[in-house]
């Protein structure tokens, strides 16, 4: 099931979705821990992903804006 969202502020404010199996439900997560890109490149870039060195942004679902049919979320914390 695909959600459209948006995301009310920080660093991933705008539109996107939200992609999850059928079986999870109506409604996208209450929550979700998204990676933020790195701001190296190449090799540095690929070690830094896949030791999880990078930030990670928090955001909370927020309600949902029936006129748009987007599920809003918030930036809770950067982690």
């Amino acid at each position: 099931m695909e959600f459209a969202v948006r995301y009310v502020n920080g660093p991933l404010q705008g539109v996107g979705s939200i992609t999850q199996p059928d079986a999870a439900g109506e409604e996208p997560p209450l929550l979700q821990r998204i990676p933020l890109p790195s701001g190296e490149h190449g090799l540095r870039r690929t070690v830094s992903d896949m030791a999880g060195g990078g930030q990670t942004a928090i955001y909370e679902r927020t309600g949902y804006n029936q006129p748009a049919g987007e599920w809003e979320f918030t930036l809770v914390r950067v982690e």
